[in-house]
């Protein structure tokens, strides 16, 4: 090997490692590959440049704004609705619309807002008809990948490998290119999951079941020290475990304004108010004098002001919410939000002790209690979605039409053979001036991570092609495989693809097996068509672990699942593409037109 493709292999491994790991996050990593190949020669500044100007991140971002509105006219909330009235009470039933429904939506829009929209109608369906809610989730997910295999805009990975095999000389894809095997593995899919995989998913508890009946009926008393009390001078954590015992304390107010300290270190003060969680026995302390609430017990030297009953949530820590990475105790929650932690689920358990000093991770599941406002505030973080509150009402619902008309025009453009790009850039403009999503709303929804980490990936894709390391790569695959003929060299990059989808990045795959695909292709004297299209397909259909793909992730801790739960499902399910892209991809694209 020469001393760059010694580099671009060190780097990847590098990338890989910090990716499954996570010690950085994945777009600062794509971005420092890059900054590394720069410094070392093996690409120029104006390759990494050239990234903001391939046609994959311009046309996600589009495809992003695009999404939003659907979202925020109310759209997919109005499908969540109708799928919640026709499935309840048959699993079958369920399992059949919850997969059919977001699957064509899919193929056309950003799959990961249509799982967080749906998510909490499919736990409440669960409820309303006693099904568990890891019956259900999974299948959503798989859906909606499914979905997107069937356009060249239903998942970023497709926009990827069609990027990077423009900028290597072939034709662009259209549209709906990949349809036909898309239709195909979702036929599949739909058809295993009603048949095998129903049987394979698990019956999971969820955060929310670890509630006892005392716990469900929690209320919320909002207390003053009165003068000459008992309490006045001591400090809240002495008190905690002597005459406030049992009782959970919110919130400080001091003179209008909330205490920032540790509770336990606060000395009370004649005047303070106090916000305090308490069950009904110690409602039941509070004593009326003529329909006014003078206090609790004699011994507790607390006069009650207010009570209200505690508002319990369940929600989910997405991506990118200033939760991730810190400790509740860092980030100074219960001050922060008035709220009170009680168990955070992650990795098919409930955990419910030293939950102050446990960073928090993308996918963490937690239910918390306290009033109205402070959920609201919690709420006010986009990326913290609440499982059991009902949907956001949509802001701009009189212009679904529009929003509705720009999807079926992108469609329409499509099969007409338009470019994709400049469909996506036209349907985005078109949501905008018409007012289905105003110019901040858009920017907003523009997922700018994964748009960095494309355009780091792709500067990385070209120092692989420039190097030679992709044709080393391909070198090996094709010695490897060569006695047994092309087929076998495309039956082996698919499978590598998806191995690696299961574990780091699908992006990041995409960008690096792509320029292997194509000089894969080369070797074999064969058509690249197939071989790019292996990896789009192999990059895409992640099913077998929870980190593979954004989705997963999402149901993960939301259904209460275990990392084996997607092993006993997924991996059957990969297996069975795998075989079926091995023999139909030659079938539709020729290996040697």
């Amino acid at each position: 090997m020469e001393v760059q493709q010694i580099i671009v292999i060190s780097v990847i491994a590098l990338s890989f490692l910090f990716f499954v790991k996570e010690w950085l996050p994945v777009e600062i990593t794509a971005l420092s590959a890059a900054a590394v190949l720069i410094l070392t020669g093996v690409i120029q500044v104006g390759d990494f440049i050239g990234g903001f100007s391939n046609t994959a991140p311009i046309t996600i971002g589009c495809m992003f704004v695009m999404s939003a509105a659907l979202e925020r006219t109310g759209v997919i909330d109005s499908l969540g609705r109708m799928l919640i009235r026709l499935a309840r009470g048959s699993l079958y039933r369920a399992l059949a619309l919850i997969m059919l429904v977001p699957l064509p939506l899919s193929a056309m829009m950003n799959n990961t807002p249509i799982v967080v929209i749906l998510l909490p109608a499919i736990i409440a369906l669960g409820r309303q008809s006693n099904l568990p809610a890891s019956k259900l989730l999974i299948p959503l997910s798989y859906a909606t990948i499914l979905g997107g295999t069937c356009s060249m805009v239903g998942t970023s990975t497709n926009l990827i490998a069609d990027g990077i095999a423009r900028d290597l000389g072939m034709e662009a894809f259209s549209l709906f290119s990949i349809a036909p095997l898309g239709i195909i593995y979702s036929l599949i899919g739909v058809v295993f999951i009603m048949l095998i995989g129903v049987r394979l998913l698990p019956a999971r508890e969820t955060v929310s079941s670890i509630l006892t009946p005392e716990m469900t009926r929690e209320f919320l008393v909002q207390a003053t020290v009165p003068v000459d009390s008992p309490l006045a001078g001591r400090k809240l954590g002495d008190l905690l475990k002597e005459t406030l015992r049992g009782m959970h304390i919110l919130e400080v107010r001091r003179r209008g304004l909330n205490l920032t300290e540790d509770l336990k270190s606060i000395t009370l003060r004649t005047g303070d108010r106090l916000l305090v969680r308490t069950g009904t026995r110690g409602v039941h302390h509070l004593k009326s004098d003529g329909g006014v609430r003078v206090g609790f017990d004699s011994i507790a030297g607390l006069q009650a002001m207010e009570e209200r009953e505690a508002v319990l949530m369940e929600g989910i820590v997405g991506p990118n919410s200033n939760l991730v990475g810190k400790t509740l105790r860092q980030i100074r929650f219960r001050q922060r939000y008035g709220l009170l932690i009680l168990a955070i689920h992650r990795q098919g358990r409930n955990i419910t002790s030293n939950m102050e000093n446990l960073p928090i991770e993308f996918g963490d599941t937690l239910l918390v209690e306290g009033p109205r406002e402070g959920i609201n505030r919690l709420l006010e973080d986009r990326d913290f979605i609440s499982l059991t509150e009902p949907a956001e009402k949509p802001v701009h619902a009189r212009h679904a039409p529009l929003a509705i008309a720009a999807v079926g025009g992108f469609i329409v453009g499509g099969f007409l053979g338009v470019d994709t790009a400049l469909l996506a850039f036209l349907a985005a403009l078109f949501v905008i001036i018409t007012r289905c999503l105003n110019a901040s709303e858009a920017y907003a929804s523009i997922n700018w991570r994964i748009l960095l980490l494309i355009i780091g990936m792709l500067a990385v894709g070209r120092g692989m092609e420039s190097s030679g390391t992709a044709a080393l790569v391909a070198s090996g695959i094709a010695h490897l495989t060569a006695p047994m003929g092309a087929l076998a060299m495309l039956s082996a990059l698919y499978l590598a693809t998806s191995i690696c989808t299961e574990l780091v990045s699908n992006n990041a795959v995409a960008a690096l097996f792509t320029p292997v695909a194509v000089n894969l292709a080369h070797q074999a004297e064969a058509s690249p068509i197939p071989f790019v299209i292996a990896v789009m397909f192999g990059a895409s259909a992640s099913f077998a672990t929870p980190i593979g793909y954004q989705t997963n992730t999402y149901v993960y801790g939301a259904g209460g699942y275990r990392f084996s739960d997607f092993l006993r499902v997924g991996l059957p399910l990969n297996l069975m593409l795998w075989i079926v892209a091995t023999f139909v991809i030659p079938m539709i694209w020729k290996l040697h037109p």
